[in-house]
């Protein structure tokens, strides 16, 4: 590979002031990388919650740091005693999540100690969760805050062994409003990328048409 290929990074809402672990190490190796923020994510259904936060569960499961940050938001809408009476009984309670950069969320922002952070993905927690929970006597459910585009392996695989999952739907993933242009930037300033990187399915079907659209040689970048 040259040293002067162009490693286009199709990541979710971008924070640009924050410095991003991928694009930092593959300067280190003399190559070019680029973020485009592809996707934008808008919370909703925070009263319904915020209500369900109040309710008692076995635990809690996140499998993105947008559903923590769903909670943060549905928390903030309390008065601040309660808010803090809820926050002490979440802390006891099990709290299940996907990924480190997930529990690092979910530990900073909320203060809860996790489950599965060395999970990949949803269906590498399930079984993690079952350890847990299956010895435990008595009724077992969860409280699962997630997004529009979640698939349904952890209420599936829970479910089957007679836990009752609560799915929240408490964020939705759109397509970013200026991906179009940035791609168009892009291929003006250089040209057909080397690489493109995705991190969800949803950025393949936002940018594909406008990938093809701007007259990027689609053959000839590596996905």
């Amino acid at each position: 590979m040259a040293a002067s290929s162009v490693i286009v990074l199709l990541k979710g809402d971008h924070d640009e002031n924050a410095k991003d672990p991928y694009s930092e190490h593959l300067k280190t190796l003399n190559l070019q990388p680029v973020i485009i923020p592809i996707l934008q994510f808008q919370f909703i259904n925070l009263e319904e919650l915020s209500a369900s936060l109040k309710r008692d569960y076995s635990g809690i499961v996140f499998t993105s740091q947008r559903a923590v940050e769903a909670v943060t938001c549905a928390m903030s809408i309390l008065s601040g005693d309660e808010r803090e009476v809820l926050s002490r009984k979440w802390r006891s309670k099990l709290t299940f999540v996907v990924g480190e950069a997930t529990a690092l969320a979910a530990e900073t922002s909320l203060g809860f100690d996790t489950i599965g952070k060395e999970s990949g993905n949803a269906e590498a927690l399930v079984p993690v969760i079952l350890r847990q929970l299956i010895p435990c006597e008595g009724p077992k459910s969860l409280l699962f805050p997630c997004g529009n585009l979640r698939k349904d392996t952890i209420s599936s695989g829970l479910q089957s062994k007679d836990i009752r999952v609560e799915e929240i739907v408490s964020y939705q993933s759109i397509c970013h409003p200026d991906l179009l242009k940035n791609i168009e930037k892009l291929f003006f300033e250089k040209g057909t990328p080397d690489i493109f990187v995705y991190f969800s399915p949803s950025g393949v079907k936002f940018s594909l048409p406008i990938i093809k659209d701007v007259g990027l040689k689609i053959e000839s970048i590596k996905m």
